[in-house]
Protein backbone atom coordinates (compact mmCIF):
# COMPACT_ATOMS: atom_id res chain seq x y z
CA UNK A 1 0.00 0.00 0.00
CA UNK A 2 1.58 3.16 -0.70
CA UNK A 3 -0.41 6.98 -0.19
CA UNK A 4 0.20 9.60 -3.01
CA UNK A 5 -1.44 12.20 -2.00
CA UNK A 6 -4.92 12.39 -2.72
CA UNK A 7 -4.54 9.03 -3.78
CA UNK A 8 -3.53 5.16 -1.95
CA UNK A 9 -2.99 2.47 -4.13
CA UNK A 10 -3.34 -0.87 -2.66
CA UNK A 11 -1.84 -4.29 -4.55
CA UNK A 12 -2.05 -7.40 -3.31
CA UNK A 13 -1.08 -10.70 -4.44
CA UNK A 14 -3.82 -13.65 -4.66
CA UNK A 15 -2.67 -16.33 -7.09
CA UNK A 16 -4.94 -19.04 -7.50
CA UNK A 17 -7.95 -16.97 -6.85
CA UNK A 18 -11.00 -16.40 -9.35
CA UNK A 19 -12.13 -12.84 -9.38
CA UNK A 20 -15.72 -14.31 -7.89
CA UNK A 21 -14.43 -15.38 -5.06
CA UNK A 22 -12.92 -11.63 -3.92
CA UNK A 23 -15.36 -9.24 -2.19
CA UNK A 24 -14.16 -5.71 -1.42
CA UNK A 25 -16.10 -3.93 1.68
CA UNK A 26 -15.01 -0.32 2.56
CA UNK A 27 -16.36 1.45 5.53
CA UNK A 28 -15.27 4.73 7.05
CA UNK A 29 -11.81 4.44 8.30
CA UNK A 30 -11.20 0.48 6.81
CA UNK A 31 -10.70 -1.66 3.73
CA UNK A 32 -11.42 -5.30 3.71
CA UNK A 33 -10.71 -7.64 1.19
CA UNK A 34 -12.40 -11.19 2.09
CA UNK A 35 -11.33 -14.33 -0.05
CA UNK A 36 -14.40 -17.34 0.14
CA UNK A 37 -13.18 -20.50 -1.35
CA UNK A 38 -14.47 -23.79 -0.22
CA UNK A 39 -16.05 -22.82 2.86
CA UNK A 40 -12.78 -21.33 3.69
CA UNK A 41 -12.33 -17.51 4.27
CA UNK A 42 -9.74 -15.50 4.36
CA UNK A 43 -9.94 -11.22 5.35
CA UNK A 44 -7.44 -8.62 5.04
CA UNK A 45 -8.61 -5.11 6.66
CA UNK A 46 -6.42 -2.15 6.15
CA UNK A 47 -6.80 1.01 8.24
CA UNK A 48 -8.01 4.10 5.61
CA UNK A 49 -8.36 7.78 5.92
CA UNK A 50 -12.04 8.20 6.47
CA UNK A 51 -14.23 8.65 3.65
CA UNK A 52 -11.61 7.30 1.24
CA UNK A 53 -13.69 6.21 -1.72
CA UNK A 54 -12.72 3.30 -4.48
CA UNK A 55 -11.72 5.56 -7.39
CA UNK A 56 -10.16 2.33 -9.83
CA UNK A 57 -9.91 -1.93 -9.22
CA UNK A 58 -8.83 -4.16 -11.79
CA UNK A 59 -7.68 -7.79 -11.06
CA UNK A 60 -5.43 -9.58 -13.48
CA UNK A 61 -3.02 -12.46 -13.31
CA UNK A 62 -3.62 -12.94 -9.82
CA UNK A 63 -3.15 -9.36 -8.65
CA UNK A 64 -5.61 -7.38 -7.60
CA UNK A 65 -4.95 -3.56 -7.41
CA UNK A 66 -7.36 -0.78 -6.05
CA UNK A 67 -7.23 3.12 -5.79
CA UNK A 68 -8.69 4.79 -3.60
CA UNK A 69 -9.30 8.41 -3.31
CA UNK A 70 -9.47 10.45 -0.32
CA UNK A 71 -11.90 13.05 0.60
CA UNK A 72 -10.82 16.94 -0.10
CA UNK A 73 -11.66 18.60 3.45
Amino acid sequence: MTDEGRYIHVSIGLPGVAEEQIRIDLEQTTFTVTIADNGNTCRKVIDIPQGARVFKKKFSDGVLEIILEKTVP
